[in-house]
């Protein structure tokens, strides 16, 4: 995976055009969570729930040498887990282990953009953007703790 946020958002909406059949983001995304390795169960606390999703979204954030390394896990709920694992996979996927700064520099309409919005049901694309503000959040947070 590329360094830079725009790197990364470039390789994903070039992926993201060269799909032909309109199934193939969720095979993607089904791929992406497939593919995902979780989290320690000791991470899973109350305090690191996503708000709004249909399923238990954990995102434990970790600030280290001025990058935000982020964990996520999602167990399941009323739904099958796969399409939130892998909204969540992709998300880390663009923002993970980048700076705060750079996190807040990128307009996150870019998940709209590259056809997310279509398709996903009402619950998942609040739980999804549940998880972009809360990445947001942690963002700015370690943005200003990083100045003091």
């Amino acid at each position: 995976m590329s360094t830079t946020i725009e790197e990364r958002s470039g390789e994903i909406r070039n992926l993201f055009t060269s799909f032909t059949d309109p199934d193939d983001k969720w095979k993607f995304l089904l791929d992406l969570a497939k593919n995902h390795g979780g989290m320690d169960a000791s991470l899973k606390a109350e305090k690191f729930i996503i708000q709004g999703c249909a399923s238990t979204m954990y995102l434990v954030p970790r600030f280290e040498g001025g990058v935000i390394h982020f964990e996520m896990d999602v167990e399941g709920g009323t739904t099958n887990p796969l399409i939130s694992r892998g909204l969540g996979a992709l998300a880390l996927k663009v923002f993970n282990d980048l700076p705060p700064a750079e996190i807040l520099s990128f307009n996150p309409e870019f998940f709209q953009n590259i056809g997310l919005n279509v398709g996903l049901s009402p619950t998942r694309a609040n739980g999804f953007a549940s998880l972009l503000k809360q990445i947001y959040l942690y963002a700015r947070v370690f943005n200003a703790i990083s100045k003091t």
